[in-house]
């Protein structure tokens, strides 16, 4: 049994992202409210959601996902509340994607879609070398370039 972790690069880009958006966020506020102490309550607001996200949920959600994979099956354990462990057979797949992003080495958002019967199992935050190693174990064949 192989164990996969999420890549620690995809933490830190979601964090960039959380502090991007909130600063677009309170910029819009700040455009079409004119009111000053709405906009502070606002704002903090939005600070304090951002903070929550950044510090407390994503640590929490990146320390409990894990992936096993064995030679027929792949489980996810996941959860911050409440734990969520999946299990999909490599024999149920019908079919699989692969996304990434640009620069995907360095963000760590790399996700595959596992397309089995009566729905879709998401191994998500991987890195390249795992996604490559994930796919090899399914069997269906194909290439990642």
């Amino acid at each position: 049994m192989k164990t996969y972790l999420p890549d620690k690069h995809a933490l830190l880009t979601l964090r960039m992202l959380i502090v991007l958006i909130s600063l677009i966020l309170i910029g819009i506020v700040r455009i079409y409210i004119p009111l000053a102490v709405v906009v502070i309550i606002f704002s903090t607001a939005i600070i304090t959601a951002a903070i929550f996200f950044m510090f407390i949920y994503l640590p929490l959600y990146f320390g409990s996902l894990r992936y096993e994979a064995t030679e027929t099956e792949v489980t996810r354990h996941s959860g911050v509340f409440m734990k969520s462990h999946q299990t999909v057979q490599f024999s149920a797949v019908q079919y699989y994607t692969v996304v990434t992003t640009p620069m995907s080495g360095r963000t760590g958002l790399n996700f595959i879609v596992l397309f089995v019967y009566g729905g879709q199992f998401q191994l998500m935050f991987l890195s390249m070398s795992d996604v490559r190693e994930i796919l090899a174990s399914t069997g269906k064949g194909g290439k990642l370039r």
